[in-house]
């Protein structure tokens, strides 16, 4: 490649109209030069008349998506391209996006290159749809010209159809907005979406009936839907109508856990207790995991002594087959500590493993049981001492930590002292171990 001293030496023997000649031929044949051209003109030119700074803009943006559609229309034929493909083309629809934002560019030609664009998104394989999409966007800019773009995303569905629907309603266009809502009803935040708008126009009838609708339809996750319905009947005061949701969402299987908590305190405000005692009963055998512990206390704190006592057995049965360490939980806080440390010691014959991470139980049973989790942590430690790795040698260490506390608050100091150094002496080739027990105090 020529340095620029050697071009300047060759430009120099030619004059005005020749080097005028010779830039055509060359920007003629290379578009990438052409670029060079209309940017260098754009910044650093004289100042221009409004026709031909019009024609700099126009050209720059052609040539921008030139670029990038050569290589969009590569990825859409095989899903997908090379990295470095991919990273020329996302900068040319930056730079299209930054000319659309700070440029005034007549509709026509913005027209021309947005239904190009919208080729692409409809073909939606390349990889490209988010950043193509932002594009079209800045296309428009008047209220006229985004309706024209909603009216071509509003025959797609999903994602699109919901974006043309978010383009009629903000341009004011009601009638279109109905139609493209109600023919992109998936979801149940569409279905409440449509809700308030119908609030907004002061047709809460029409609001409740789309809810409902959705109820009906949907299925997954509607806790939104639970939420907006409960709300609704207990505001009119309709209890028929919070009954029957109540039924019918056990037809749905999923969400039991929203309606019934909602249910569960509706009873509760308004003292009925045999109603309250039945949703919270049911919430053991709906709600997320996490929360058997809490409930289990609520119902010693709010059934009666005598339900409570009937009931116990089979609470405890729910909760230990959804969540084994909340019913672990619940025999500490018992201490009826046989079975939770029966199971540790034999984890394998109950089909399970890992329930004491970060010794959360042996921690509060090694008072009870010093011996049998004292034998528990030197096998760990040996297995971690075995794995090797800096990561294993320090969980090593810090379980010996453990077991030095344990060992010397019974009194068994010999035994720790013989026990530690048996295990310096079987890893005295480990060097990384040892180094990390050099600040071990044993």
């Amino acid at each position: 490649m020529m340095d620029n001293k050697t071009i300047k030496n060759l430009l120099q023997n030619y004059d005005k109209a020749e080097l005028q000649k010779l830039l055509i031929a060359i920007l003629s044949k290379n578009s990438a030069a052409q670029q060079v051209l209309l940017d260098y003109c754009r910044k650093n030119g004289k100042p221009l008349k409004q026709e031909d700074y019009s024609t700099i803009i126009l050209n720059q943006l052609e040539n921008h998506w030139t670029r990038a559609s050569e290589i969009i229309d590569e990825f859409n034929e095989y899903g997908g391209g090379p990295e470095e493909e991919e990273e020329i083309a996302c900068d040319e629809l930056e730079k299209m996006t930054e000319l659309l934002e700070t440029e005034e560019i007549p509709w026509e030609p913005r027209k021309e290159l947005l239904e190009e664009v919208l080729d692409f998104i409809r073909m939606d394989n390349s990889g490209f749809s988010d950043m193509l999409t932002d594009l079209a966007d800045a296309m428009c800019r008047t209220r006229e010209e985004k309706v024209y773009l909603a009216d071509f995303l509003s025959q797609s569905k999903g994602y699109y159809g919901n974006w043309a629907s978010e383009i009629y309603r903000a341009c004011g266009e009601d009638g279109k907005y109905l139609e493209s809502k109600k023919a992109n009803l998936h979801y149940s935040w569409d279905y409440l979406e449509l809700a308030r708008y119908y609030e907004k126009h002061k047709d809460s009838k029409q609001a409740l009936q789309i809810v409902q609708e959705g109820f009906q339809k949907l299925d997954g996750r509607l806790d939104e839907i639970y939420q907006y319905l409960f709300q609704y009947y207990v505001k009119h005061d309709d209890r028929k109508a919070l009954e029957k949701l109540y039924h019918d969402s056990a037809k749905k299987r999923m969400n039991q856990d929203t309606i019934t908590e909602l249910m569960y305190g509706y009873y509760k405000e308004r003292g009925e207790y045999e109603n309250q005692k039945a949703a919270l009963l049911k919430l053991l055998s709906c709600s997320n995991t996490a929360e058997l512990y809490k409930l289990y206390r609520k119902c010693r704190q709010e059934l009666t002594q005598e339900d409570f006592a009937k009931e116990e057995k089979g609470i405890l049965k729910t909760i230990k087959e959804r969540n084994l360490s909340a019913y672990f939980d619940i025999l500490l806080d018992k201490n009826e500590t046989k079975e939770v440390m029966d199971y540790i010691l034999h984890p394998g014959q109950y089909g399970g493993w890992g329930i004491d991470q970060g010794h959360y139980f042996t921690k509060r049973l090694s008072a009870q049981y010093p011996r049998e989790i004292v034998e528990l942590y030197w096998k760990e430690t040996a297995s971690y001492a075995k794995m090797g790795k800096e990561a294993n040698y320090a969980r090593a260490v810090s379980v010996l930590k453990e077991i030095r506390q344990i060992m010397k608050s019974n009194m068994w100091t010999d035994e720790w002292k013989a026990r530690y150094q048996a295990f310096l002496e079987e890893h005295r080739r480990k060097k990384l171990l040892l180094k990390l027990l050099e600040r071990f105090k044993a």
